[in-house]
């Protein structure tokens, strides 16, 4: 198994079908609103015709919670991100939004 395929399927072992990004949120120190608010986001894009699956549930819920916090002004950058997500399921997923922001910028305006 390559190293790509083994990083997805920790991820979601991880998950085991449920939602667990307020953990992160909450090591990230976000309020229930701001998690809300991020959960909202990653939700309408994955609905959105135009959402064209760059990114795993997994990924996408790590960006949508990234850029939460970006928006929220708190301490975090893409290595930081990265080091709560192992911390927290046990498998490190760097926040890469770069990779389909620029087609939601309207959504993230309105919902972050």
């Amino acid at each position: 198994m390559s190293d790509k395929a083994e990083a997805l399927a920790r991820a979601v072992a991880a998950h085991g079908g449920t939602d667990r990004g307020m953990e992160l949120a909450l090591e990230i120190g976000l309020s229930i609103d701001e998690y809300a608010s991020a959960r909202l986001l990653q939700t309408r894009v994955m609905k959105d015709l135009d959402w064209n699956n760059s990114r795993s549930p997994h990924g996408l819920m790590v960006d949508c919670i990234y850029l939460a916090a970006k928006r929220g002004g708190y301490d975090v950058s893409a290595v930081k991100v990265r080091n709560k997500t192992l911390s927290v399921f046990g498998v490190g997923t760097q926040p890469r939004p770069s990779a389909w922001q620029h087609g939601f910028r309207d959504l993230i305006e309105e919902l972050l």
